[in-house]
């Protein structure tokens, strides 16, 4: 019987993805000495699981193949895919409308009449770590937030840095989510919704479905249960039925 892996983490599914889809060898991370360095110089330090991901395969090709990973600048440079907070954006509109005016937007125009110590008042500030592959929105994580080992990330919901809504209910679930969605880029999956042929392919395939559906060990992973076949490189991914959704099943098949 082959070897099954089950809920794999999303350093696992780097790790198996990565040589097998873009043959350039295992996945690589950035070293401790970057990430220390970029702590240092931004005055954080990186929530555990992000920073767990970033040592273990930040810089694996899949971080980049649709949406894309900010990296940590050792001296916490801002901007250009560089990890940066949603008010050195702020800075940035507030120099670039220099006097208040009609292109202001709402919130701009309440910030530009505050300290910075009080912007909080009208917007968060976030740790911007994940872009959509055409800009639409970040990823990001609270400031206040930042001390908790897997915190929620949130999304700009309406296009602009003033406005965020919750994303994931971990940074585990957001990397996992968004890691397959990069994935998919570049191995196109196999999709079923019809009941009777998802527990036809799993017993093909010989997978438990019960263990299929067991829980992540991390908030939010309930839309993407996971199987890995390590003998076939073929991926399994169960979503649960949600509202206006059937379940799925994806079959992804590295060769």
């Amino acid at each position: 019987m082959s070897e099954k892996r089950h809920q794999i983490s999303p350093v696992e599914l780097v790790r198996w993805a990565e040589p097998l889809v873009f043959d350039e060898g295992e996945a690589e991370g950035f070293s401790e000495e970057v990430i220390a360095s970029y702590e240092a110089a931004a005055g954080i330090r990186l929530p555990a699981a992000l920073r767990e991901y970033y040592l273990a395969c930040g810089k694996a090709s899949l971080n980049y193949a649709l949406h894309e990973m900010f990296i940590p600048d050792k001296k916490a440079k801002l901007f250009k895919s560089r990890l940066t907070f949603s008010y050195d954006h702020i800075d940035e509109d507030l120099e670039s409308f220099s006097k208040p005016g009609e292109e202001d937007y709402e919130e701009l125009a309440k910030l530009r009449a505050l300290p910075r110590e009080r912007w909080g008042e009208v917007t968060g500030n976030y740790l911007l770590f994940w872009c959509e592959n055409q800009g639409c929105w970040y990823a990001g994580i609270k400031a206040e937030d930042l001390t908790q080992p897997n915190p929620v990330v949130y999304y700009n919901d309406q296009d602009d840095v003033y406005s965020w809504a919750p994303f994931s209910d971990s940074v585990q679930s957001f990397l996992l989510s968004t890691i397959l969605e990069n994935l998919e880029e570049e191995i196109q999956a196999d999709e079923i919704d019809d009941p009777a042929e998802i527990q036809n392919i799993l017993a093909q395939g010989g997978v438990d479905f019960h263990r299929l559906c067991e829980p992540y060990p991390f908030p939010g992973g309930r839309f993407c249960h996971t199987c890995l076949d390590v003998d076939t490189n073929t991926l399994y991914v169960y979503g649960e039925q949600a509202k206006n959704r059937p379940a799925y099943l994806k079959i992804i098949q590295a060769e």
